[in-house]
């Protein structure tokens, strides 16, 4: 009885949280997704698709992991300084051409182009932590917590279904799509492909840089996006000569 009053509880909680909570929460979904699958299947790829050796594999993998550490520092700085849903946008367009060259590239260098800088430049962004900074501007201290439970909890099942789809297309065997055979697993990159691009259209359609602050008698204020630097250095030069 404890646990199903609790699970009832918690149910009540995400219906009350705002629905810019709802869309962060369904783009940490697709993020994940995207993200997660990449990692379960590039190494495989690397050397199935493209004939690498495990010793160039690795090399590329490592490069490209170091190049998402220093793009990962910029892309926090960038977050703080343009707001989440500019540098989702930016994120997301580089990363529909960096996953397309995975998904439709069938040269090596399609893949070095990928993992090397399209990769690093665009996902690498949406890794640091962006959708947890919007989580944190849409949440008071009384729903934060219960929000991060949810984004953690969507996270990790997102990444936990993508390792069940590739087991599912795995299964499929080759397919013979837009006059090109694709393998198990770059269909499952394709389907990565249509998941980016359906981030894009979610955060270029309904994404908006909000901040909710509580009222006096507690409930959520949506208030307005900050200023951007051109429109606070207007301000500030308009506050002069008047």
């Amino acid at each position: 009885m404890a646990a199903a009053a609790k699970f009832r509880d918690n149910v009540v909680a995400f219906t009350a949280l705002p629905n810019s909570v709802r869309l962060v929460l369904l783009l940490v979904f697709l993020n994940s997704f995207r993200s997660f699958g990449l990692r379960f299947v590039q190494q495989l790829y690397l050397t199935n698709e493209f004939g690498l050796d495990d010793l160039e594999a690795a090399s590329v993998l490592g490069t490209s992991a170091s190049l998402h550490v220093a793009f990962g520092l910029i892309g926090a700085v960038l977050t703080d300084a343009v707001g989440v849903r500019r540098v989702a946008l930016t994120a997301l367009s580089i990363s529909v051409v960096g996953r397309g060259l995975l998904a439709f590239g069938r040269s090596r260098t399609a893949i070095y182009a990928a993992f090397y800088l399209f990769s690093p430049a665009g996902e690498a962004l949406l890794a640091t932590g962006l959708y947890r900074v919007a989580l944190k501007k849409l949440t008071t201290p009384k729903t934060r917590a219960f929000a991060f439970a949810v984004e953690y909890a969507t996270f990790n099942l997102s990444g936990a279904l993508a390792d069940v789809c590739i087991d599912a297309f795995r299964r499929r065997g080759d397919a013979l799509l837009f006059g090109e055979v694709y393998t198990p697993t770059r269909q499952f990159l394709l389907l990565t492909f249509f998941v980016v691009c359906a981030s894009w259209l979610l955060v270029a359609l309904h994404l908006r840089d909000e901040s909710v602050v509580e009222a006096d008698d507690g409930s959520p204020v949506a208030s307005t996006p900050p200023p951007t630097t051109w429109s606070l250095r207007a301000w500030r030069e308009w506050q002069k000569r008047e």
